[in-house]
C-alpha cells in the first residue's frame, strides 16, 4: 500500500542521499543510495505519515536491528531505532536527549526527526560495543540534574523553544524519571562493567537524600512516581548484594524534610 509523506518531509527528502548497508566484507556501513549495492541495502530514508518499522537480523553478527517512526503527530513525532545484540539490548547514552521529556530512553537509539544519517551512524557506533565512558558521563549528568536549582526541558526533539523548569520538586520528578529510565534499560542488557555500577550507586544515593530534603506532599499523585524509584532503586541494590547500603540511607533523617497528608 502507499504511503503519504508528511509535508515537512517532501520539503527535505532530496537532500536525504545516504542509506544503511552491510555485507560481509564491510559489516555496517552508510553510503549514497545512488552507489549502494542493492543486496547491501538495510534501510532507506522515508518521510511516511504516521506509523512505520522494519526490523533485519544479521545472523552471523547476532544482531537485531529496528527502526520505528512517527512522523507528522507533533511532540508525539519520534525517530528511533532499538538494537539488540544476542538477545540483549544495546543502551544510546547519549546526553543530547537528556532533557527531553518525551520519546526518549536509554533502551532506543533516538535521534531528531528526519535526521537519517545520524541514525544510521548511532546504530553502527552502538552496534560495535558498549562505551562505559559514555554511560558514565550519562548518569553524572543525572547526578548533576539533581543538584540544579532550574533546568530546560523540551517536551519533545522537534520542539524549538525549551521550558524552564525552577521548582524542587518538579526537578526530582524529572530526575526520577531519568532513574527509572536508566535501571530499565540496565535490566534489558548484560553490562559488565563495575565502575558504571559504581556510578549508579552513587546517583541512588544522591536522589535518596534529594527526596528527604526536599517538601513532600503525599497528596499529590505525581509522588507515587518517587515511591516507584525508590522501590526500583532497592531492586537494583538488592540485586547487587547491597541491601544495607540502601537500608542505611534511611537512619538519618534530614531535619528540614516535611511531608504532608490529608
Amino acid at each position: 500500500m502507499d504511503r503519504s509523506n508528511t509535508s515537512a518531509w517532501q520539503e527535505i527528502q532530496f537532500s536525504h542521499t545516504t542509506c544503511l548497508c552491510h555485507s560481509e566484507a564491510m559489516g555496517l556501513y552508510v553510503t549514497k543510495i545512488s552507489i549502494a549495492p542493492k543486496e547491501d541495502v538495510l534501510f532507506l530514508p522515508h518521510g511516511y505519515k504516521g506509523f512505520w518499522k522494519k526490523e533485519v537480523q544479521l545472523t552471523k553478527e547476532n544482531l537485531t536491528i529496528r527502526i520505528e517512526t512517527n512522523f507528522g503527530y507533533g511532540v508525539r513525532t519520534y525517530m528511533r531505532a532499538i538494537v539488540e545484540r544476542n538477545g540483549q539490548r544495546l543502551l544510546d547514552f547519549d546526553q543530547n536527549k537528556m532533557y527531553i521529556l518525551n520519546n526518549c530512553s536509554v533502551k532506543t537509539i533516538d535521534v531528531p526527526p528526519y535526521d537519517w544519517e545520524r541514525l544510521f551512524n548511532k546504530i553502527i557506533s552502538i552496534s560495535k560495543r558498549f562505551d562505559s565512558s559514555a554511560a558514565i558521563s550519562y548518569v553524572d549528568e543525572i547526578i548533576n540534574l539533581i543538584d540544579n536549582k532550574e533546568i530546560y526541558i523540551k517536551d519533545s526533539f522537534n520542539k524549538e523553544e525549551p521550558i524552564k523548569w525552577n521548582e524542587d520538586y518538579i526537578i526530582t520528578l524529572f530526575a526520577a524519571n531519568k532513574i527509572r529510565d536508566l535501571i530499565n534499560g540496565y535490566n534489558t542488557t548484560i553490562i559488565i562493567d563495575e565502575l558504571f555500577s559504581e556510578k549508579c550507586t552513587q546517583l541512588f544515593h544522591k536522589f535518596i537524600r534529594k527526596i528527604q530534603e526536599i517538601d513532600i506532599d503525599l497528596s499529590d499523585k505525581r509522588t507515587i512516581q518517587l515511591a516507584d524509584t525508590l522501590y526500583m532503586i532497592h531492586r537494583f541494590m538488592v540485586k547487587k548484594e547491597r541491601n544495607l547500603d540502601f537500608f542505611e540511607l534511611f537512619l538519618s533523617k534530614s531535619g528540614n524534610s516535611s511531608i504532608k497528608r490529608t
